[in-house]
């Protein structure tokens, strides 16, 4: 029997779905980025998901997370962004079919011989350095290095790409000088491969990138979140609910000190309500006295530090609070919604970190026409309804 918290992640897949669909009116194939667990939406169900709405490969940063995937039954083309760094990794990246990105003739070569050991051909993606200063490679040297991957790997060259560094400021122009530079590149190459991509999710919507790629590499849009503001004119789902309970209710006196150091005081005599979630779920600890959950529909205050494992909320002015009733931390309750864009608000970051953060032991729900379809806790794993 799966066991599933008071503190749950709820995942609706037909969001994600639909979110894809926005994504594939680009005109472009769409690399679906599920790397760091889906942003936090539990990435073996939400690729096969993916999968099977028609992605045309998936994308994830680790080796290790490929095989993750590959061994909860996905079989469709995974891409390694972070490239490898050894033999082993490139062994077992080739060994569970990986493609992988490269950037350099040394990297290039580990991959060969680990494909050759094996007898099998690695599928690679040659990342070119425009402008992000990050990984790939630099420009002045990036059509060497292709050739000499090229060498090296011949027609196992898949795909090349490039990664936006200002896609997301307000009154960005440097993006389009990147997509030039990674244009003047693309006409200096001997061919192009099957695959050629820039634009992650905030430039799918700022950029039309069409003329030059044949596919575009979304990650936080398909959870139904937006890179920025001024991004959000495309019609995304949040994918996310997530929810804890009260467990307690307690009368609190004014002036009675609430959770650790006492920094808050009660201001009036009033109500406490305890709700198991804290940072070891993946709250923050900035979101003391900044984040507003909601309880019966109300926005109500955090009183006092963010614990491991539990806030309190000030429920003074929220009537008949009682054990039991429902703590949205994202999500709509009663015709109000805190949003991981209000949480991360909040807690001064940005909404990627917050989904991000959501702990293993917080089970995932997964949710398809209104039905649980899956779920996924620490001690079950992925358990398919």
């Amino acid at each position: 029997m799966t066991v599933v918290r008071s503190t749950v992640a709820d995942v609706d897949l037909d969001a994600i779905v639909h979110n894809l669909r926005v994504m594939e009116e680009r005109g472009q194939r769409v690399i679906a980025v599920v790397k760091a667990d889906a942003y936090g939406h539990g990435a073996e169900v939400v690729s096969r998901a993916l999968v099977e709405a028609g992605a045309e490969m998936l994308a994830v940063f680790t080796v290790e997370e490929g095989i993750v995937l590959r061994r909860s039954g996905i079989g469709a083309p995974i891409l390694v962004l972070g490239g490898i760094t050894d033999p082993t990794e490139a062994d077992a990246a080739v060994a569970h079919g990986l493609a992988v990105v490269v950037w350099d003739e040394e990297r290039a070569r580990v991959l060969a011989a680990a494909a050759a050991a094996q007898r099998v051909t690695v599928r690679v993606h040659v990342k070119v350095d425009t402008g992000l200063t990050r990984l790939g490679a630099p420009l002045a040297t990036a059509v060497e290095r292709y050739r000499a991957i090229r060498k090296l790997l011949g027609p196992a060259i898949d795909g090349i790409f490039t990664h936006f560094a200002n896609a997301d400021e307000p009154g960005d122009t440097f993006t389009a000088e990147q997509l030039r530079r990674f244009e003047q590149l693309l006409a200096a190459l001997p061919e192009r491969p099957r695959l050629v991509h820039a634009s992650a999710s905030a430039a799918v919507v700022a950029l039309d990138t069409s003329a030059t790629c044949n596919a575009v590499r979304p990650g936080l849009a398909l959870y139904g979140l937006h890179a920025a503001p001024h991004l959000a004119s495309v019609s995304l789902r949040p994918a996310l609910r997530w929810t804890s309970r009260v467990h307690r209710v307690a009368r609190a006196p004014r002036g009675t000190g609430v959770s650790y150091g006492h920094d808050h005081r009660m201001a009036r005599d009033g109500h406490v309500a305890t709700v198991p979630v804290g940072y070891g779920d993946g709250l923050p600890r900035a979101a003391t006295g900044r984040a507003r959950p909601l309880v019966r529909g109300r926005a109500v205050p955090i009183a006092g530090r963010v614990c491991m494992d539990l806030i309190m909320l000030d429920v003074t002015d929220v009537p008949g609070v009682t054990e039991g009733d429902e703590v949205v931390l994202i999500g709509e309750q009663g015709g109000e919604r805190s949003s991981a864009e209000d949480l991360a608000a909040a807690c001064g970051t940005i909404n990627y970190e917050i989904v991000t953060n959501l702990r293993p032991r917080v089970p995932r729900r997964y949710v398809r026409a209104g039905h649980i379809v899956a779920t996924r806790t620490m001690a079950d794993g992925v358990v398919w309804s």
